[in-house]
């Protein structure tokens, strides 16, 4: 096969030549349906779980009555899993050994481990523990969107923390599971999925799911009174996450609406489709459903894509 414009039309004039040479090795190569369809679009891949994740603490908040004043949070990237870790110190050894067993030994180690610039990060242990798992450590920028992800969910979970809790500011930390559950389980508005399923390819089960769910007959009342408990406590984690969670979408909206140029696609462009970790096609557009959705039909034999975000579309 050919090796794109620039190679292919070095390697041409090693032995040939004719007018116009670089216009047709252009146009040949863009339109050669297998370099359209297998090779990788030079946009920033999204990623594999966990490759990219962030760190950071988030308090102090009021001590609750196991001594907890700040929590440690670690936002995988890619799925928008979260793992929060309610802590009494924030020190260089804390912070390091719960990456290590809470991330490493569950999810391997990231390939980018990204923080802002406090203290228990930049130590010499943290630094050491990183490079030996193989993680290189990056340092965040003032407001940079991207590797302000991390911050942006301290903020949706002081929200939900606040709202679930009410007044009973010292026992923010035995609620913490029930919260991280719910945000983990909603879908998120940049991903249009859950970060349950994006991580584990599953989605996991929802209040509504065990409320469903028959008991056993043979289940005690004591039992009973449990699980009624867990499923209500579960419930009211899920609306305080959709709460919280819609509030931080409305304001990285506002801010994504500012910057963001969609590509302008109309009914009966070709287009190729990102389907897997590289595009496809050529499709045709059929439909526009909302400003940035399109229904799609490959060319080849009419068969319907179903509906793509014209994030995921680029023109043929």
């Amino acid at each position: 096969g050919h090796l794109g414009i620039s190679k292919t039309l070095a390697r041409l004039k090693l032995q040939l030549f004719w007018p116009g040479l670089k216009k047709d090795v252009t146009q040949y190569v863009k339109s050669c349906n297998t370099c359209q369809t297998t090779k990788p679009s030079q946009s920033k891949p999204s990623g594999l779980p966990w490759e990219y994740t962030g760190v950071d603490l988030t308090g102090p908040l009021p001590r609750t009555q196991r001594g907890n004043t700040h929590i440690l949070v670690f936002v995988d990237y890619f799925s928008k899993w979260v793992e929060v870790f309610p802590v009494k110190e924030t020190t260089s050894q804390v912070a390091a050994k719960k990456f290590v067993e809470e991330v490493f030994m569950k999810y391997d180690a990231p390939k980018y481990l990204i923080s802002d610039r406090r203290t228990p990060f930049l130590s010499d242990l943290f630094e050491t523990v990183t490079k030996l798992l193989g993680t290189e450590h990056r340092l965040t920028t003032a407001y940079h969107l991207q590797t302000n992800l991390t911050e942006r969910v301290n903020r949706t979970l002081k929200t939900a923390i606040r709202a679930y809790t009410e007044d009973m500011h010292t026992t923010w930390d035995l609620y913490l599971p029930h919260i991280i559950f719910a945000l983990c389980t909603v879908t998120h508005a940049s991903t249009g999925h859950t970060p349950a399923f994006l991580l584990y390819g599953r989605e996991m089960p929802t209040p509504v799911d065990l409320l469903l769910s028959p008991q056993p007959e043979w289940i005690s009342e004591k039992t009973k009174d449990y699980t009624n408990d867990f499923t209500s406590s579960l419930r009211e984690a899920h609306e305080q996450a959709r709460k919280a969670l819609s509030v931080s979408h409305q304001t990285q909206k506002s801010y994504y609406d500012q910057r963001w140029k969609p590509a302008t696609f109309r009914v009966k462009d070709l287009v190729k489709a990102k389907l897997a970790p590289v595009y496809s096609g050529p499709y045709q557009i059929i439909q526009q459903l909302l400003d940035i959705n399109y229904r799609l039909i490959r060319v080849s034999d009419g068969w319907d894509a179903g509906i793509f975000h014209a994030a995921n579309m680029a023109p043929y």
